[in-house]
């Protein structure tokens, strides 16, 4: 097994994870501390988690497919 196929794996499960895990959850364990009202996450905190799930997913994959 080559070394690009274990970072791969894991930049994959991570980026599935700012998908598919709700972006609530992902602010109130990330972001909620800092706020005083807490009363949920942004429209841009849900666009930059989701664009950042895809940046993470594809070069994953780019690793997998490209790396060998």
């Amino acid at each position: 097994m080559k070394q690009e196929v274990i970072p791969a794996i894991v930049m994959c499960v991570m980026g599935a994870g700012l998908l598919f895990v709700p972006a609530n959850k992902i602010w109130s364990v990330t972001e909620k501390w800092k706020t005083i009202g807490g009363k949920g996450p942004s429209k841009s905190f849900v666009v930059i988690t989701r664009v950042l799930g895809l940046v993470f997913v594809a070069a994953g994959l780019g690793l997998l497919i490209y790396g060998n």
